[in-house]
Formats: structure tokens, C-alpha cells, sequence
């Protein structure tokens, strides 16, 4: 178990350390999602939303979509926690005055499956957002979904066809 945590963690900061490194830019506000392998479900990357076009000083809204789908081993009986980060917030801040993203965690049916039953929100100021899942809860596959947000770029980086990219990672541990 412990190799497994260790494996994990150098894989981790393989694919993120990068990330840290560049700014990129695009003609459009996107989302890219990252996923790790866990022994408890498996995790895979949804098609995100459509991202809007920013330029200059927009202000706008996050389109919503699912962000991951997470479906539980049949053979795990324990509680799980859903961590997803913000992981380039270095690289936005110098873009974006706010950049607000409203998550739920879902299951197959649209109802809460978090057991606090409330979405939360993913910023520049709160990196990391934790739901939490138990067993007898929901039905599989559930979903992190992006429900809402806004963003605003600052009004001294006026961008000329391009924004940074928010990066988001999921991962799942044992509770």
C-alpha cells in the first residue's frame, strides 16, 4: 500500500510539475482535466463543457458539463473521498481577476451524492474542494460536474485571443 501511495505521488508531480512551467494560451477559455489510476474506482476524464471565447476584458460565465466519472470498485465496501484541484492557479492569477467554478458530485440519476449534500467552489483562493462518499449512497457510475461559475480577466492583462486554461485533477482515496 505504501508503494502504491509513493507510485502515486511521483505520477502526481510527473504531470503536474510541468503544468507549473508554462503558461498556455488559446482563443478560448477551456478545461483540462487530469486523472490518476486508483484501487478503489476507477476515474475517467468527461468531455468537459464548451468553452466560451474570451478576449480583452471579458467576463463571463462557466458553461456546464461533466468534469469526471467516477465509478466505485463493486469489490471496495468502504467510504471514499473525491479530492479535485485547481492545480495551475500560479499561471491564472496573472490572468483572471475571479475564476469561481461551482461543483456537485452527482450519481447516475442527477441527485446528490456527496454526503453533505451542497456543490462547492473551486477558485483561485480555494484550490481544492473535497466530497465525500458513502457506499450505501447513490447509484454508480456518479459524476463531478461543473454546475456554475464565472470569471472575470483582469483589467490590466487585456488578453489579445487568448486566456489561460484552467487544469483540474481528481483524485480518490479511501475515507
Amino acid at each position: 500500500m505504501k508503494r502504491l501511495l509513493i507510485a502515486a505521488l511521483v505520477v502526481l508531480l510527473v504531470v503536474t510539475g510541468g503544468t507549473f512551467g508554462y503558461t498556455y494560451t488559446t482563443a478560448t477559455a477551456t478545461i483540462d482535466v487530469s486523472v490518476v489510476e486508483s484501487d478503489f474506482a476507477s476515474i475517467t476524464a468527461g468531455e468537459g463543457p464548451t468553452a466560451p471565447t474570451v478576449f480583452g476584458r471579458f467576463t463571463g460565465i462557466w458553461p456546464t458539463g461533466t468534469l469526471f466519472t467516477i465509478t466505485p470498485d463493486p469489490n471496495y465496501q468502504g467510504d471514499l473521498v473525491i479530492k479535485v484541484y485547481l492545480v495551475n492557479t500560479g499561471e491564472l492569477i496573472r490572468y483572471y481577476h475571479h475564476c469561481n467554478m461551482a461543483l456537485e458530485f452527482k450519481d447516475d440519476e442527477g441527485g446528490t451524492a456527496d454526503e453533505q449534500g451542497i456543490f462547492q467552489c473551486l477558485n483561485l483562493h480555494n484550490a481544492v474542494v473535497e466530497f465525500t462518499w458513502e457506499n450505501d449512497t447513490g447509484d454508480s457510475p456518479f459524476q463531478v460536474e461543473l454546475t456554475g461559475g464565472s470569471f472575470r480577466l483582469h483589467h490590466w492583462k487585456a488578453l489579445t485571443g487568448g486566456s489561460a486554461k484552467p487544469k483540474i485533477w481528481c483524485e480518490i482515496t479511501q475515507r
